[in-house]
């Protein structure tokens, strides 16, 4: 019964439970703004520290545009429309921006789980989980308490490859399912209910927006998209993949079909920087964490300069 209320509390975001989030990622003034010129929405791309977060250098080259930034690290488009109507009726943004990570959303919307190499417990959550949304808000909270919580840094920090630091989230999901990248860019398999459920929750999103705003979904592509090298890295960990290059094309499945699916809503238009991220990865300026999913200081200076180029900010 308890679990239920508190459910309904975070479905229907009764009191901001991502106040303290919002507050580390804007200032006072940007959340008193009531008609901000753009509202960003995302995962951990979105939400890294100030002064290394793309969207804090478009800030500082844009003086005289407001943004605000409302991600949260972990969050999938079904924890995003838990709060966003509220926050766009509040701010009034002149346009949005929804950044997608291909390397997991589909996950977010229904988890995997594999009772062969996990637990009860943990298969138990992530089936729950998919129901009870609170459950991933609870255990994002826990994990600020708990003093084993994962240490990424040395594996960030690490210049050269190593299967032992890399990212755990990333391990678990290929010990989960070899080909769950592979299935995710090809929708292959159940990927397809997966993509299918996203769908209906970002035509929902869309929904709310009004049809005169703007809007820009930013696809993240996974590193292993964007050249051998990190395809090259994701295989040692025990990726499996039947078509490299079908995933690593411009329009890759998950990409060309969403777009095309999303093609009613004449305020949408799709950025895809894999071509820009490829020109600009190389040997000495690597765009992504070698032994971590996520893009480095670089890759956001290079994303904010995609942005740049694509999005007007008059």
């Amino acid at each position: 019964m308890t679990l239920c209320l508190f459910e309904m509390c975070y479905r229907y975001n009764v009191i901001d439970f991502y106040r303290a989030q919002s507050q580390g990622l804007n200032t006072k003034k940007d959340l008193e703004d009531r008609n901000v010129d753009l509202m960003v929405f995302g995962d951990s791309f979105s939400a890294t520290s100030k002064e290394i977060n793309y969207v804090d250098m478009l800030r500082k080259n844009e003086t005289d545009f407001s943004i605000l930034n409302f991600s949260v690290p972990g969050f999938g488009i079904r924890q995003i429309n838990t709060f966003a109507k509220k926050k766009i009726k509040k701010h009034k943004p002149k346009a949005i921006l929804y950044q997608v990570y291909v390397g997991n959303d589909l996950i977010d919307v229904n988890h995997l789980w594999n009772l062969k190499e996990f637990s009860f417990a943990r298969n138990l959550y992530w089936e729950a989980s998919d129901y009870f949304l609170s459950l991933g808000y609870l255990n994002q909270r826990l994990s600020v308490l708990n003093v084993k919580k994962e240490i990424r840094l040395p594996g960030m920090l690490k210049k050269e490859f190593d299967g032992d630091l890399y990212d755990t989230r990333t391990k678990r999901f290929l010990k989960n399912d070899t080909y769950y990248l592979d299935n995710t860019l090809l929708l292959n398999g159940d990927f397809k209910k997966r993509y299918l459920s996203w769908l209906i929750h970002m035509e929902s999103f869309l929904d709310i927006v009004p049809k005169d705003v703007p809007v820009y979904i930013l696809w993240i592509p996974h590193q292993a998209q964007v050249n051998d090298y990190y395809y090259a890295n994701i295989k040692k960990l025990g990726a499996m993949f039947q078509n490299k290059a079908a995933i690593q094309q411009q329009d890759y499945p998950l990409f060309s079909k969403a777009k095309k699916d999303l093609s009613t809503y004449k305020n949408v238009k799709h950025l895809n920087p894999l071509t820009f991220f490829r020109d600009k990865d190389t040997l000495n300026s690597r765009l992504y964490f070698v032994n971590d999913p996520h893009i480095n200081l670089t890759g956001n200076i290079i994303l904010s300069t995609y942005l740049q180029n694509v999005i007007s900010f008059n």
